[in-house]
């Protein structure tokens, strides 16, 4: 393939990208988040009520502590990772 051709079918590639029409699937990724949260929360909901009822606080808490750091993930996915690479960037001397 000759390098013009190459440079053309890349043109035509990253053109649609730039289209503000063309659907990015961003929306459905929030929805499958949301969805997913909510099925989350639920579980946690039931497992904490049963360790609580069962009394055991270690678990208990332990499940709280699991579920803020998902809830986290899920509901502020963007915010989170920033902080992640952040504290890895701490972690390993990067800027």
């Amino acid at each position: 393939m000759m390098t013009h051709q190459l440079a053309a079918s890349v043109v035509e590639l990253v053109v649609p990208l730039a289209d503000p029409n063309v659907p990015t699937g961003a929306d459905f990724k929030d929805w499958v988040l949301v969805i997913a949260g909510n099925i989350f929360i639920a579980i946690l909901v039931l497992r904490a009520i049963g360790h609580y009822f069962k009394r055991e606080w270690g678990e208990l808490f332990g499940h709280i502590a699991a579920g803020v750091l998902v809830g986290g993930l899920i509901y502020a996915n963007n915010q989170t990772i920033n902080v992640l690479k952040g504290f890895w960037g701490l972690l390993s001397g990067g800027n």
